[in-house]
């Protein structure tokens, strides 16, 4: 009797003991709550915290992917990419809306020294909370669109710009929810109205030239202003760079110009450089405008049609008869050179300097420096110097100056002089001809 009362005491510590595993472990249905269980090493340090975390995390996700009915992601068709582009920000959003969660209870499993945290979410509150932050975030959200509607009406568009970007920030990570609300006497879904207003924001934007053709004089400065006009639906566009490319042909223009408070950017054309018959300037919305755009919502953003518009101008052949100077050159094929450079930029050369429209002094110099150690060789280090003067050969007045001083020429050591004031001509020149052609607009 006293074997058998003492069994019976030992199975009785031994139920004690035992620790059955909770409910919640292995099943999360709930008619009334959502339930998130989290896990963690007992070895891991704060290993509790990192479960009840998880354990949060994972009722947010429940919450999360319960898309509304009239959410921006249920009415827009987004593609797989973009909702991957979501998915993290309504995770982290939906943690906000977890007021309320209680404690079901913890459980450790010893055979894997792991820690386990219950926690649920009464729907009911959660509904409370879910229709309190739409609310919130849809007057939040409707607040940009007023003030961007109201910058567009008075023509500032980056202004406008910048309160949709910040709209759309507000409320990218509530997507999910269902972000109506009655407004200025109607019903608007607040996250298509800033994607709207977004998207179209540039819609209705045109240019306007005057003169939209204009004549000029090949090589020689006209100094013509071109005026653009940029309105949008009727209205004038203030602040907006605008910017000139030649399509055809070839000059010297104003780069890049804004608009004025009435819309208006002045471009001047200082000369047509090229040969062909008609040059065509493209004026468009400046590239900085479209690179410069906030990165929200962009791979939503449809592909806008920047608009433009061109001037046409009538080139008049006007070549210039100009004699070349040597007045003292080191590099002995440097006037030859020149002379062919300014043959194909609507000049005619001639060996009578009575017969010049144009006088051209030329004077070049190369100064010998020493030897520099390489890393393979050693070089020889030469210094190049260039003048270019061009005069109106009618009263020798100064039409323009060109120089390069102090050109620093490295040549191999074994080099012969010939080799060595060969590559200094062939640098000079490099540099000649990639600037000297713009600056060829002088009137004489």
């Amino acid at each position: 009797m006293k074997r058998f009362s003492l069994l019976s005491l030992l199975v009785v510590i031994a139920a004690l003991g035992y620790c059955k595993e909770p409910k919640w472990l292995t099943s999360r249905s709930s008619e009334t709550s959502y339930i998130g269980v989290g896990s963690c090493s007992m070895s891991q340090a704060d290993g509790q915290s990192i479960a009840e975390e998880n354990a949060l995390n994972d009722l947010a996700r429940q919450i999360a992917v319960q898309i509304e009915t009239n959410s921006f992601l249920s009415t827009r068709e987004i593609d797989y990419s973009v909702s991957e582009m979501f998915e993290q920000t309504t995770k982290s959003s939906a943690k906000n809306l977890l007021e309320g969660h209680q404690l079901v209870g913890t459980y450790i499993d010893k055979k894997t020294d792991t820690y386990y945290v219950c926690y649920e979410l009464n729907k009911q509150v959660y509904l409370l909370n879910k229709s309190k932050k739409e609310k919130e975030i849809a007057d939040k959200g409707y607040s940009y669109v007023r003030e961007a509607q109201r910058a567009l009406s008075n023509g500032d568009m980056f202004r406008a710009l910048t309160y949709y970007e910040q709209g759309l920030a507000a409320v990218e990570p509530w997507l999910y929810l269902d972000l109506r609300g009655f407004y200025d006497g109607k019903s608007v879904n607040v996250p298509d109205a800033l994607y709207m207003g977004y998207a179209s924001a540039f819609d209705g934007l045109v240019i306007s030239v005057e003169p939209n053709t204009l004549k000029a004089i090949a090589g020689q400065s006209c100094s013509e202003d071109i005026r653009l006009h940029l309105t949008r639906e009727g209205k004038n566009v203030a602040n907006m760079p605008l910017e000139a490319s030649f399509i055809e042909s070839s000059g010297t223009i104003t780069r890049s110009c804004k608009t004025d408070k009435e819309g208006v950017a002045i471009f001047r054309l200082s000369g047509i450089t090229g040969k062909a018959k008609l040059a065509i300037i493209r004026f468009s919305v400046a590239k900085s405008v479209t690179s410069g755009l906030s990165p929200s919502f962009k791979r939503l953003l449809n592909t806008q049609t920047w608009p433009e518009t061109v001037c046409r101008v009538e080139v008049e052949s006007g070549p210039k008869i100009a004699y070349i100077n040597d007045d003292g050159c080191d590099l002995e094929t440097l006037p030859k050179q020149i002379g062919a450079l300014l043959g194909n930029n609507h000049f005619v050369i001639t060996p009578d300097p009575d017969e010049a429209e144009i006088f051209v002094n030329l004077t070049n110099s190369v100064d010998y420096a020493g030897i520099v150690n390489g890393e393979i060789s050693n070089l020889n280090e030469s210094y190049v110097n260039l003048e270019i003067k061009f005069f109106d050969n009618s009263n020798q007045h100064l039409l323009y100056t060109y120089s390069i001083q102090q050109l620093r020429v490295l040549t191999p050591e074994k080099n012969s002089i010939e080799q060595t004031m060969a590559q200094c001509t062939r640098e000079v020149m490099k540099r000649v001809q990639k600037e000297l052609p713009r600056k060829l607009t002088f009137n004489n």
